[in-house]
């Protein structure tokens, strides 16, 4: 929610709250009902950038993504296009009192392109907000520029590797 209306009452911003937007995309909190789809696109992202699973170390999120982002220490979104179908994840997890990270900031290709990348990372700074972080980390790759580009927009700034992920190359900030 932001601000009021003319009228005085709570202005609602319908991606805020998982409602669909006018292009019929919605960006909403993951539900026990997903548990499929999410895995779906989990092994999605990980064949986008190439990777295996490692489950019991870079990976363990994706394996135990119930526990790892449960609403309250962390979240799942989801991304659902028109028809219902998930075609995109993004989670946020705690890593310390005060910092989160996000993690598994992912849009089919085929969805690319639609401004979505934006209302995700736009939601995920409203929920890590109302997780009470005051730091936002990430890690990337350099060829995913379009990512890179994204979160810069959005004020992260390059940091200091701060979890020695072997597959990314960039480390990135954000105060909330």
């Amino acid at each position: 929610m932001r601000g009021r209306s003319d009228s005085g009452a709570p202005r609602v911003d319908a991606t805020a709250i998982g409602m669909r937007g006018p292009d019929g995309y919605a960006i909403r909190r993951v539900e026990g009902r997903d548990r499929h789809a999410v895995a779906r696109e989990l092994a999605a992202y990980l064949a986008h950038i190439e990777e295996d699973l490692d489950d019991e170390g870079l990976d363990h999120d994706i394996v135990h993504w119930e526990r790892e982002y449960d609403g309250t220490s962390g979240v799942l979104l989801v991304v659902e296009d028109p028809t219902g179908e998930i075609v995109g994840t993004a989670g946020l997890r705690s890593l310390d009192p005060g910092v989160g990270e996000i993690k598994r900031m992912w849009i089919r290709p085929r969805c690319q392109g639609l401004g979505l990348g934006r209302r995700l990372m736009s939601r995920c700074l409203e929920e890590a907000r109302a997780l009470g972080f005051r730091r936002l980390r990430l890690d990337t790759e350099r060829r995913l520029e379009a990512a890179f580009h994204l979160y810069k927009s959005y004020g992260f700034t390059e940091i200091p590797d701060y979890n020695g992920n072997r597959r990314a190359q960039i480390w990135m900030e954000l105060k909330l």
